[in-house]
């Protein structure tokens, strides 16, 4: 299974999601980024460190390029090498992502690439 499809069964794991794949992917795809490649597949988006949670994991909230030092992963899947590789083409202070429990996980970029070696 390629990772964009590994990545839209886990969206779609626990049932239908609060904002449909359609709407994120369009969405990610005019204020963000999504790239799908044989190893790795990733949707993403610019945002600010100091944003409250709830900014993050909504669509609603939108940064210029130039003020954002942060990446939310709305969805990811593949080698997790090739995400890192994908990541520090595209630098930021801080990573954060969203599991299904809801709670937002912030992660500083350093400290995931020093534990990726």
């Amino acid at each position: 299974m390629s990772p964009y499809l590994r990545a839209h069964a886990a969206y779609h794991r626990d049932g239908g999601p609060w904002i449909p794949w359609v709407d994120a992917l369009d969405f990610h795809l005019q204020h963000g980024v999504v790239i799908s490649t044989p190893e790795c597949f990733i949707m993403a988006r610019r945002v600010v460190v100091a944003w409250p949670d709830h900014h993050h994991l909504s669509l609603r909230a939108v940064m210029e390029e130039d003020a954002a030092d942060a990446w939310h992963v709305w969805s990811a899947a593949g080698a997790l090498g090739a995400l890192l590789d994908i990541a520090r083409r595209h630098p930021s202070r801080e990573i954060t992502f969203q599991r299904r429990d809801e709670r937002l996980h912030r992660v500083a970029a350093a400290e995931l690439f020093r534990k990726a070696r």
